[in-house]
């Protein structure tokens, strides 16, 4: 049973780090789309097969950069619920994909994990 979430209760420390953590993830996916559509740019000062390959990585940059960023930004806005606390998770687990976000995500994911961070979204009681 989930009870009602106590708004004055005071957040734990891996929230803020992982509102960090998302902030610059939210940034780095932001920057693929921003460079995504400047190799659309620059792609037609160029011939041949540069030509192609920069349209084929601009696309896949700028198709994969704006779902992930906004993927991102949304912990910033969604309200602490059960649910939202599985949804971090999700984007705490997508940045493990990178071998260079693994030294940030292992030890996120670990204090994400406690009961205390689950009770402060309701998760437990």
């Amino acid at each position: 049973m989930v009870t009602e979430i106590n708004k004055a209760s005071k957040s734990p420390a891996v929230v803020l780090w992982f509102n960090v953590y998302t902030g610059l993830m939210a940034l780095l996916y932001f920057c693929c789309f921003i460079g995504g559509l400047g190799m659309f740019y620059f792609a037609g000062d160029t011939s041949g097969e540069l030509r192609v390959e920069l349209y084929i990585q601009g696309a896949i940059f700028s198709a994969l950069g704006l779902p992930f960023a906004i993927a991102c930004t949304l912990p910033f806005v969604l309200p602490r619920k059960p649910w939202v606390w599985v949804y971090d998770i999700v984007i705490i687990v997508i940045g493990m994909t990178s071998c260079c976000c693994i030294p940030a995500c292992v030890p996120l994911l670990i204090f994400w994990l406690k009961p205390e961070t689950k009770i402060w979204f309701g998760r437990n009681s």
